[in-house]
């Protein structure tokens, strides 16, 4: 469908998070070339062949533009999920992913001749921008490697490093969203409604219609305009100043010296000029009326019946979803959706649709399923099926992913036969196939290099006929009931408009029908024929419409030709000649992936630690991970000179098996403390005793995520062993025992947990669900007494939403800890203290408090400890205002604001009659009082530097009991970052 690229955005965020890890158990294989290293797995060679050759293609194209990249550049082709996605990073090397699925599910993508070809040139794009470095960057990069911090287009705002990125990828191929009509159609439709964001408003986590992708949108109309008001030219000259300025996160001195003026200024004019381009918006066709109100995301309008229609909808304080509406606009939520989706009525009243699901950890495939009252049926299995149609016998028709393209194949009704219906070719994608109301033709949508054109199937997949080709995107045909009309939506006038086929005749006529400002998608003729329902785009999201379909109905001729929202512009294009042609594929020799040149390590970190009883230790950090994620670690090591010791830690994670994880982590650290003559308080000190701890542990972790439901076990194995020393050396003789032997701490440690908590996209917490975590650990003292000590510690959350007034759901949530060990453990545990996230700002400052498991506001940090601990805590969560702003000289963007109104109890202790000489019991610890507390929260999202989402509370809770006792204060005001829980 048209309109499905910021529904990929807006309901399968999560899919895209999760989906980003490679198969790292794969069998993958490598082809090198002058400038990349090309990775791939078998089944992806022939596409991997053609990516080396556009990669190499894409390198010397933007060589003519921007300073080349340094070193080699590893880019993997992955196959591993069924939607568009890549990225792009300088650290610790240069690498691009991107994954081979074409976007014929992803309207704004569309415009391509090769799909491959276009997101390579827009992933490049970064490694050129983000690599270069200059001046004092690259003097410290000599010193200390790729660090992340060193480099200085990274501190861009998003907006830039994707707007760059748009507008090359349009600028060298000709294709691309540039030349395409959605970006310029969703910033007419918010000139329209003069909602035109600001700079400052263009965060990736904004919750404002159409949210993260105005950072692609605006940045790329933005850098667009500048090209052709101040040349082509002045795009090299910003990056150049970008890589050199000492400071990059501040855009106005670099935007002025490249283009002789700031980028707010630069915004004005486009404003401007967008607003004067404006024409007053006019009715779509002849009685023109909306059904829908909500916005955001409403795609496949299909008719019930002749007074009711179902779609697939993403609102915002629901999941996605499943929607009946009629004519009147009374909705009714069908059912819960993983994505976007046609749900299409099968014979036996059933709804027929395709969503996304994991197939183990690494995979995410598209499969048919049936809802029938209320319970969802799965049809098929790692299938790689979407967009579905079912006829009156309930055969099915659906588009097939197959490594690198699509084709269409029939599904019997039960889900187990599939047969193919056109050929595998990977120029040739094929979308959006629909049933002739006789069932004996399909019309679909097939994509060639380029061109685009309607085509009409027999039920076995002989080509009968086709019409509408143009170098523009064709999408949703649809049949009337009496299956002598083809609707379908094209953009090739420069905006998407709905348009009409007459297939009565060979070579079908073509006639425009809707006249929208913005864009017109999905056309549904009902069954009776009298109305016609499509989606009108809105600044607020798309809208179902429904107008009446008489003979009298206004049509315009149409022709094949390709309007681009650029035509005219004699600049804009930069298409290298003496190049391979698309399509051409390398032909050298694949060898065995190899992890080890992408995994050695490219950098390295100071550190600094000091304490008063330890010292000052300096020492390095680094780490790495091999492009495919095989291998991953960090590592680090100190020197303590004042002690003359060596401390280091490792930690090193193997996923080649796919599953489990293994982990291995192994330590070395010294803490030192004061020898005195006796115990008395004015006892000299008569030298120094340092404990040496050493750690080694494996561990196993499984994984399995889920759309609605994640779970994570883990089992490990650890040891540590202490030994003692002092200065002078002849002081530890006349020491206790103790500390003239060696102890080894044997231990087996066991977690799991499990959640299935929603988190609709304007949601202020999680919701209707709940989230469990379980840990213990088992350990010997063997050198000692040769006994052991146990420790268990669980927690659960609840979350209930309210449909009350407000952007979002209000909320209750409950969360209960309790942990318990023996009064031989090696440590206790706390309570009280503010729980939340730490910020860390810069390598080594942190901001905010950690997480606490039993956490009490109001109290001071670890107010009370013992061997037994619980907390319990209810909070109501509520939405005040979603301002979706920023500030143009504050670098802060502010999302979404809620308030939280909470009450608090908790306590850690050691029981009664407990052993305080030779445990780690304390007489202070016995039977400590209860906590409880109460206040509230203001929760604020925020983007800071517009980039780096985080909560920010601000918090007053007041201390109910044992005040005085515990050394709390009668209010306590706090500032923190992160949800509570």
């Amino acid at each position: 469908m048209r309109a499905i690229a910021l529904a990929a955005a807006l309901g399968l965020c999560v899919a895209r998070a999760a989906g980003a890890q490679l198969p790292p158990n794969d069998d993958w294989r490598t082809i090198q070339t002058r400038h990349f290293r090309i990775h791939f797995t078998p089944p992806l060679e022939q596409e991997a062949r053609r990516a080396a050759v556009n990669a190499e293609r894409a390198y010397t194209e933007l060589a003519t533009e921007l300073v080349p990249p340094r070193g080699t550049i590893d880019l993997v082709v992955s196959d591993n999920v069924d939607f568009v996605n890549g990225y792009a990073t300088p650290f610790p090397s240069n690498r691009i992913v991107v994954f081979a699925h074409p976007p014929t599910d992803a309207s704004g993508l569309q415009s391509y001749s090769d799909w491959n070809a276009l997101v390579i040139t827009h992933e490049l794009t970064h490694i050129f921008h983000l690599d270069r470095s200059r001046g004092i960057w690259r003097v410290g990069q000599a010193i200390f490697g790729r660090n992340p911090l060193l480099f200085p287009s990274s501190y861009e705002p998003n907006w830039v490093i994707e707007g760059l990125a748009v507008y090359f990828e349009s600028r060298l191929t000709g294709y691309g969203r540039l030349e395409g009509s959605e970006h310029s159609m969703i910033a007419r439709a918010a000139a329209l409604a003069n909602r035109v964001p600001t700079l400052q408003e263009l965060s990736p986590g904004t919750s404002r219609f159409p949210g993260g992708e105005v950072v692609y949108i605006y940045g790329s109309l933005l850098f667009d305009y500048l090209s052709r008001t101040r040349g082509p030219g002045s795009i090299r000259e910003f990056v150049e100043r970008g890589a050199k300025t000492p400071f990059p996160f501040f855009l106005t001195p670099t935007s002025r010296g490249a283009f002789g003026m700031s980028f707010q200024t630069a915004w004005r004019q486009w404003r401007d000029s967008l607003a004067r381009e404006m024409r007053a918006p006019h009715e779509v066709m002849p009685g023109w009326r909306q059904v829908t109100s909500g916005g955001r995301v409403a795609l496949f309008p299909r008719w019930l019946s002749d007074t009711s229609l179902i779609y697939s909808g993403n609102k915002g304080r629901e999941t996605p979803g499943a929607y009946e509406v009629s004519l009147s606009g009374k909705e009714h939520r069908l059912g819960r959706r993983n994505g976007m989706s046609p749900n299409v009525r099968m014979p036996d009243g059933g709804i027929l649709f395709s969503q996304p699901e994991f197939l183990g950890p690494y995979h995410i495939r598209n499969d048919l399923y049936v809802e029938r009252d209320g319970a969802e049926a799965r049809l098929t299995n790692g299938a790689r099926l979407s967009a579905p149609d079912a006829r009156a016998d309930g055969e099915i028709v659906a588009v097939q992913d197959v490594p690198a393209t699509t084709r269409l194949v029939r599904v019997s009704r039960d889900g187990r036969t599939i047969t193919a219906l056109t050929q595998t070719n990977l120029d040739e994608q094929w979308s959006d196939p629909n049933w002739s109301p006789d069932g004996s033709r399909i019309a679909a949508v097939m994509q060639s290099r380029g061109r685009s054109e309607i085509v009409i199937l027999d039920s076995a997949g002989k080509r009968v006929d086709s019409f509408g080709a143009t170098h523009s995107v064709n999408s949703g045909p649809s049949w009337s009931s009496d299956g002598r009309r083809i609707y379908f939506s094209s953009e090739r006038s420069g905006s998407p408009q709905i348009y009409v086929a007459d297939v009565t005749t060979f070579s079908p006529t073509i006639s425009r029908v809707t006249d929208a400002a913005t864009g017109v998608f999905s056309p549904e003729a009902s069954p009776d024929r009298s109305k016609l329902a499509a989606l009108l785009f809105s600044a607020d999201g798309y809208h179902i419409g429904v107008a009446p379909l008489t003979d009298s109905l206004r049509l315009s001729a149409a022709d094949s030709s390709r309007t681009s929202p650029r035509a005219g512009c004699t600049t804009c294009l930069n298409l290298v000649s003496d190049v391979p042609p698309l399509g051409t594929a390398d032909t050298s020799r694949s060898r065995r992936y190899s992890p080890w040149l992408s995994l050695l390590p490219r950098y390295w970190m100071p550190v600094i630690e000091s304490t008063t009883d330890d010292g000052t230790s300096f020492g390095a950090v680094t780490s790495g991970y091999d492009i495919v994620g095989r291998h991953d670690y960090t590592v680090e090591a100190l020197r303590n000179n004042e002690f003359h010791e060596n401390s280091a830690w490792l930690w090193y994670r193997y996923a080649g098996l796919g599953l489990p994880l293994i982990d291995v982590y192994a330590s070395q650290s010294f803490s030192h403390g004061s020898v005195f003559a006796d115990a008395s308080p004015t006892a000299p000190k008569i030298g120094t005793i340092s404990e040496r701890s050493r750690i080694a542990e494996l561990q196993t972790t499984l994984v399995r995520p889920r759309f609605r439901n994640y779970t994570i076990a883990s089992l490990g194995a650890e040891i540590e062993s202490i030994t003692y020393s002092t200065a002078p050396a002849t002081l530890l003789p006349q020491l206790p025992g103790f500390y003239n032997t060696t102890h080894s701490y044997p231990a087996l440690i066991g977690s799991a947990g499990w959640s299935n908590a929603r988190r609709p996209s304007l949601s202020i917490s999680a919701e209707d669900g709940i989230g469990a975590s379980v840990s213990g650990r088992q350990r010997w003292q063997r050198g000692t007494s040769g006994s052991s000590t146990r420790s268990a510690i669980g927690v659960t959350s609840a979350y209930k939403s309210l449909d009350l007034p407000g952007f979002a759901h209000h909320v209750i949530a409950l969360r209960a800890a309790g942990g318990i060990t023996d009064e031989r453990s090696a440590d206790l545990f706390s309570a009280g203290g503010i729980s939340g996230t730490q910020l860390e700002v810069f390598p080594g400052v942190e901001l905010g408090a950690r997480r606490r498991t039993f956490g009490v506001r109001g109290y001071p940090v670890s107010a009370e400890q013992g061997i037994r601990a619980y907390s319990g805590t209810i909070e109501y969560r509520a939405p005040l205002a979603v301002p979706s702003r920023g500030f143009r000289f504050i670098p802060v963007f502010i999302d979404k604001i809620s308030l939280a109104l909470f009450g608090e109890a908790g306590r850690a202790f050691c029981p009664a009659g407990v052993d305080t000489t030779n445990g780690v019991c304390r007489v202070s610890d016995v039977l400590n009082p209860t906590m409880r507390s109460a206040g509230a929260e203001l929760n604020i999202d925020t983007g800071l530097e517009l980039d780096v989402q985080a909560r920010l509370r601000l918090g007053l809770a007041f201390a109910l009991a044992n005040r005085e006792q515990l050394g709390a204060s009668t209010a306590q005001a706090y500032v923190t970052f992160g949800a509570s829980f």
